[in-house]
């Protein structure tokens, strides 16, 4: 690339960050039902034609916050899980770090994981292949570390091969992000928290899904102990 093409294209991508910063902007401040391109343009004091050379709908527009929320989150997340030394710690890590992260941000929780679902905000999103190509590594980020920790012990013979770490690690995520929309949701509609706490809850979680490894390291140890003993371990008379 020459290098005037170069500075046209690094000042073209410092626009459209500028545009995706004003954007979660207008996020945090009117919410989903506030967040249009006009209020978006008006943040940046553009027109709306100027937005489009740069995004050529809302739904890219969103589509790219998106994909920059969840890089962000994954990116997080995963080195948290890189910081420890097991399984269960690696599960702690994932569970603790993803309700810190969103219960920081709510409505990047809500504009991942709802709205392209129901249609929120007046979007018209596709999750289709190419989008989910695009996010599939996040994916690998958190579930893949998390069942690299659980392999290495399964292959140390600390952990029963029939745990599917990945699984295990999915779930765990899967119930943080549950465990925030319903609470997001009863604060909504009652203007009140629950009656458990996140921390409670976050605990309890971590509890459950470490308490699965721990039976299958019990089931190890169990399938080790019921084994014969080869002649050359048996104790001989003297």
């Amino acid at each position: 690339m020459k290098p005037r093409e170069l500075r046209l294209e690094r000042r073209r991508e410092g626009v459209r960050e500028e545009i995706l910063a004003a954007t979660r902007k207008v996020l945090i401040d009117r919410g989903l039902a506030g967040l249009t391109l006009a209020a978006v343009a008006e943040k940046l004091q553009l027109t709306k034609a100027a937005l489009y050379y740069y995004f050529p709908s809302k739904e890219a527009l969103y589509s790219e916050l998106m994909y920059q929320s969840m890089d962000r989150h994954s990116k997080r997340v995963e080195d948290a899980i890189l910081a420890t030394t097991s399984g269960a710690d690696a599960l702690e890590a994932l569970i603790r770090t993803s309700a810190a992260d969103y219960s920081e941000r709510r409505d990047e929780l809500r504009m991942t994981y709802l709205v392209p679902q129901v249609g929120a905000a007046g979007l018209a999103l596709s999750m289709g292949g190419a989008m989910l190509e695009k996010i599939r590594p996040f994916n690998d980020r958190i579930y893949g570390q998390v069942a690299a920790k659980i392999r290495a012990e399964q292959h140390a013979g600390a952990l029963s091969p029939s745990i599917d770490g990945r699984r295990l690690a999915f779930l765990a995520h899967l119930a943080v992000i549950g465990m925030l929309t319903v609470e997001g949701l009863v604060e909504v509609a009652d203007r009140a928290p629950l009656i458990h706490t996140t921390n409670a809850m976050v605990d309890d979680l971590v509890l459950t899904f470490q308490a699965r490894l721990a039976a299958g390291a019990a089931g190890t140890a169990a399938a080790a102990a019921r084994r014969p003993r080869s002649r050359s371990s048996r104790p001989t008379k003297s």
